[in-house]
Parts: C-alpha cells; sequence; structure tokens
C-alpha cells in the first residue's frame, strides 16, 4: 500500500477526522484530481464517493477553470488553491445539475512528499444573502423605471384627461358619445393604477410591526371592497378558537394590502354572489409559534397551471390587472418571515393560506382591545 492510500484507509486518523467533520471535504492531487471526498459530499451535492472520485476538482467548481481558459488546468488549480485559502462563495455544480453556493477554502498541503489540494466547502448565508441582494437590485432598478414612467404618463394622461372634460361640456346626458368619453376616462385611470400597482410590487418592504389581531383587519378590509365594488350580497364568516389565536405582531398596513388582493381576487367571480370563509387558527412555522390563517371562497378553483404560477410576478388569467396582486401579498408575507399557498380544497372552490410567526409579547387587556377594535383618528 502506498503512502496515499495508506492516508485515506478506513483507519487513518486522517480519514476519520475528514469523515466527522461537519462540512464536506475533498481532496485532490496536485493536477485536480479528486482522490477522496467524505459523506457529506454526496449528501450535499448528490455524488456519490465512487462517482467522484477520479475526477477533475474543477468539474465542482466551474468558476476555477473560468479564471483562466487557456491555462493548464494543474497550473490554474494550482494557482486557485494558493489565492483562496481564506475561502470565499463559490458555485458548486451538483450532480443533478443545479448549482448552489457555498462558501469554498482551498488550501495547498505537502502530505507524504504529495502536492495535495485540500477543499473544504461549508455552507452558510452567502448564497441566500447574494440571492436577496440581486433580488432586491432588481426590484429598485424596475422601481426607478416605473415611478419614472408613471411621472411622465401621469402628466400625459392628465392633458388627456383635461381634452376630455373639454369635450364632455358640449355633450348632453343622453348623447351617446359621453359614455363613451367615461369609458376613455375610465381607461385612463385603470393605466394609472397598473402603474402603480407596479410600482408596488417593486418597492422595498419597510415594515413598522405592531401586535396586530388580524380576523378583525380582514373583516374591514372585506367591508372597505364590498362598498367599493357595490357588493352587498357578497358575505363573510370568520370562524376561530381562542380569542388571541389570530394575533401576531405585523404591519398592519402592509397585511391590509395582503387581505385587499386576496379578496380582491375572491370578489372577481363571473357570478354573482361570492361566500368567502376565514379561519384562523395556531400553528409553528421554523418551531416558532405563528398565526394560520385560510380565507376560502366558493367561487371558481384555481386552474391547475394557477395553482403553480398564482404568485409569480405578472401571472394572470384575467382580462384586466397586471397579475401583480397575489406576488404583492407574497412577498409581504415572505418578509415577515412567513408562508402563503394557493389551493383548491374538496369542497370546492378556491383558498389561499398564510403563515406568520406571531412574535407577540406579553399585553394587558386594554391593549388586546385597542389592537382589536382600533379607535379612528
Amino acid at each position: 500500500m502506498n503512502s496515499l492510500a495508506k492516508l485515506f484507509s478506513n483507519s487513518s486518523l486522517t480519514r476519520q477526522v475528514m469523515e466527522v467533520s461537519p462540512s464536506a471535504v475533498v481532496v485532490a492531487d496536485h493536477a485536480g484530481t479528486i482522490l477522496f471526498a467524505n459523506e457529506n459530499v454526496r449528501h450535499w451535492f448528490g455524488y456519490a464517493r465512487s462517482e467522484i472520485t477520479g475526477s477533475a476538482l474543477d468539474g465542482l467548481l466551474p468558476e476555477i477553470s473560468q479564471r483562466d481558459e487557456h491555462a493548464h488546468s494543474a497550473h490554474a488549480m494550482a494557482q486557485a488553491a494558493i489565492g483562496m485559502e481564506q475561502g470565499g462563495p463559490q458555485r458548486v455544480v451538483c450532480k443533478d445539475g443545479s448549482e448552489i453556493v457555498v462558501d469554498v477554502t482551498l488550501v495547498p498541503v505537502e502530505e507524504q512528499s504529495e502536492s495535495l489540494i485540500l477543499a473544504n466547502f461549508s455552507k452558510s448565508d452567502s448564497g441566500t444573502l447574494d440571492g436577496q441582494r440581486l433580488e432586491s437590485e432588481r426590484f429598485d432598478a424596475i422601481a426607478k423605471m416605473i415611478s419614472g414612467l408613471a411621472h411622465e404618463s401621469r402628466n400625459a394622461l392628465q392633458r388627456a384627461v383635461a381634452c376630455l372634460d373639454l369635450l364632455e361640456l358640449d355633450f348632453s346626458e343622453s348623447d351617446r358619445h359621453l359614455e363613451l368619453s367615461r369609458k376613455i376616462r375610465r381607461s385612463l385611470s385603470d393605466l394609472l393604477e397598473n402603474y402603480d400597482e407596479v410600482r408596488r410590487f417593486a418597492a422595498p418592504i419597510t415594515l413598522s410591526r405592531t401586535a396586530t389581531h388580524l380576523a378583525p383587519l380582514c373583516q374591514s378590509v372585506f367591508d372597505e371592497l364590498q362598498m367599493k365594488c357595490d357588493a352587498w350580497a357578497n358575505r363573510i364568516e370568520i370562524l376561530g378558537g381562542d380569542a388571541d389565536d389570530d394575533l401576531a405582531c405585523v404591519d398592519r398596513g402592509k397585511f391590509q394590502e395582503v387581505f385587499h388582493q386576496i379578496l380582491d381576487n375572491a370578489f372577481d367571480q363571473p357570478h354573482g354572489r361570492v361566500n368567502i370563509r376565514v379561519r384562523h387558527d395556531r400553528t409553528t412555522i421554523r418551531n416558532q409559534a405563528a398565526v394560520r390563517v385560510c380565507i376560502h371562497n366558493d367561487g371558481q378553483p384555481f386552474y391547475t397551471e394557477a395553482l403553480v404560477r398564482a404568485f409569480e410576478p405578472f401571472y394572470t388569467t384575467k382580462q384586466h390587472g397586471t397579475g401583480l396582486g397575489l406576488s404583492i401579498g407574497r412577498r409581504i408575507v415572505e418578509a415577515h418571515g412567513g408562508q402563503i399557498l394557493a389551493r383548491n380544497p374538496d369542497a370546492g372552490g378556491a383558498e389561499i393560506e398564510f403563515v406568520v410567526p406571531r412574535d407577540v409579547p406579553q399585553l394587558d387587556q386594554a391593549q388586546r382591545a385597542a389592537m382589536a377594535f382600533p379607535v379612528a383618528d
């Protein structure tokens, strides 16, 4: 048995240390050929030890070979190991072809007169943080673009509305052109609302949390929509257990928006009356106490495709609107550390469920009453 074989034998102390490491560990020779991989390599990246042994390390780490496409692989690997001793986020190619970002440290070592490369892979939040940063930058760019478009468009649309005002002075109430003018006015208003919805979707979410009863908040949004849509036949029923089952520390204004988007979708049904049932109870999310709210309507169920894509930006099955309503709701719920999903219950209709952490401090009875029935300014 040669020196390297002894190094990676089952009885070797070096191997045992690498096997119990909480990180994924790979050892390669000076040319970058993988000689050893511990069990975490399979758990994290999907490669069995027999599959990855003998393959190239830069197959796992594509950014290394991309640094100098014309360099000899051994030279590139050696230079990478020297330059990455402090570690840093790197893309790793998994067996299924997907890529994840982990912290990678490459260390050149000398063992039994052999030049080796020790690659240590450790999970961190860097991939998540990078994704969140990129998403934030993208939303910020969209918000700036839409704000600029809305500003310029608003000026043009206001001029168009002013022209309609002048035209309508020449129309009598019975003139069919008056109704056409009013339809144009409503269309211009819809266009501005679409700009505003895109701007709100892209705007950064800043939370101002207060302990809030979600059930009465949902009821108040329903009442507003009922008046706005002249939908007096619609009904809502709110079901819950204990008085504080719906209590969570959330941004009240933001959750008004969540309820508005969900209920507005429920109101938009081809038939007349819509019955809405809201259930709330206690649950957990990521080992934290949480509130679950289910909002069911007896209208049309989600299409099969919509069940998967309901929360995608700009996805809609309607002839009007931007398709951003539920996307806005999802961003708000996730900003609170929660989750939201759509489903079609066996009983029929459609249902949206969200879960948010409670994070509620101890409150006295007067404070609870004030939250349930906020005093108007």
